[in-house]
């Protein structure tokens, strides 16, 4: 009997062993499963992330479908003007359009307002992710510098255009009549400064609060944008720019103050006369007009209904500052629809090298 109750005792107390050890395996085990499960996750999170990158962003059949549309349009419109550049100038052609005058003296700031915009990106960004004072100090008020000096260089276009477009109604000429260039001061320079000083406090206290309040996600999309965006502006001012200097065509307004004969200096779009001092293609305010659409990109990627605004607003600027030109007979047709298609070709360019659409899809957002 007593050996009967001593092996039963050794046998519970191995059970309670076993069970002991069971428990201690099955919880160990949990914790091993559950780091498992945890490291698979993560390891998915990975491959996923990994995956979103490199194929998340194409070009969409929509965008693919508007730069064909907007494309054929332009080789449209080279194509009339390869043989109809000076019939399309003296239908149309009036030195005393309002509509004219006003996208001359005003829409010829797009590379500038560009520029000031990605200074300024640059030097909030600046602000808020480096932390050595000094360094944040100088770097945030150089790209400050930079953004000020846009200003002064927009407000230069826009201030001699509009005092060249009141001195000409002040002796009853033309509005336009020696309103083709700012390359002339006459001006007050003090206010050229002074409203550059206001515009420079007013807009940059509003960039700052807008980077106080964004997400990093949007800052450091911003900050792409903005580099890229200066890229942009020096590469469309020097491909423009070269053009102009090597094409040497003479512009419309001109064609009566050369020889006395209309259009005696004509030539046609395609023939190179060499550096001459005439430099009517391909248009620079056209170009600038155009730039205005890139202003869409800095639109953080949520705000979908702003970046269709954005895109109206740019689109309008290109093509209304394009016809502007031929209709103040500043250029031809020819000249604002090659600086239409390079320029257009560039920023959808600048668009890809992003990795942004000037707007985005919402079922791919959500």
């Amino acid at each position: 009997m007593i050996g009967f109750l001593h092996f039963l005792d050794t046998k519970l107390t191995v059970g309670k062993h076993i069970k002991f050890k069971m428990k201690v395996l099955k919880e160990k085990w949990g914790i091993a499963h559950m780091q498992l499960t945890g490291n698979q996750v993560h390891r998915n999170q990975f491959d996923i992330g990994e995956q979103r990158q490199t194929t998340s962003f194409r070009t969409t059949d929509g965008e693919k479908r508007v730069v064909v549309v907007l494309l054929g349009i332009g080789i449209l419109s080279l194509l009339i003007a390869t043989f109809f550049d000076k019939n399309v100038t003296q239908a149309v052609m009036n030195q005393n359009s309002i509509f004219g005058n006003i996208f001359q003296n005003y829409a010829d700031q797009g590379a500038q307002v560009v520029a000031f915009v990605s200074a300024e990106v640059i030097a909030w960004y600046i602000w808020r992710c480096i932390n050595d004072q000094g360094i944040r100090y100088m770097m945030t008020g150089a790209a400050l510098l930079l953004a000020f000096n846009q200003l002064l260089s927009l407000l230069q276009d826009a201030l001699s255009y509009t005092f060249s477009m009141l001195n000409n109604l002040s002796k009853g000429i033309p509005m336009g009549v020696a309103n083709n260039t700012a390359a002339v001061q006459n001006y007050p320079e003090i206010l050229r400064w002074l409203l550059a000083f206001v515009f420079m406090i007013i807009l940059s206290a509003l960039f700052a609060n807008w980077f106080s309040k964004i997400s990093d996600a949007d800052v450091n999309y911003l900050i792409v944008v903005a580099v890229v965006g200066i890229a942009t502006v020096f590469v469309a001012q020097l491909m423009i720019g070269d053009m102009k200097a090597l094409w040497g065509r003479f512009r419309p307004y001109e064609m009566t103050t050369v020889s006395g004969q209309a259009m005696s200096e004509f030539t046609p779009w395609y023939h190179m006369n060499g550096i001459n001092g005439h430099n009517s293609f391909p248009s620079g305010h056209t170009m600038s007009g155009w730039l205005f659409l890139y202003l869409a990109l800095f639109v953080p990627r949520h705000n979908i209904a702003t970046q269709k605004k954005m895109v109206i607003f740019g689109l309008a600027m290109g093509i209304l500052t394009a016809m502007s030109r031929v209709r103040i007979g500043a250029h031809w047709l020819s000249d604002v629809t090659v600086s239409s298609i390079l320029v257009g070709l560039l920023i959808f360019a600048a668009s890809r090298l992003i990795g942004a659409h000037f707007v985005e899809n919402t079922e791919l957002q959500s």
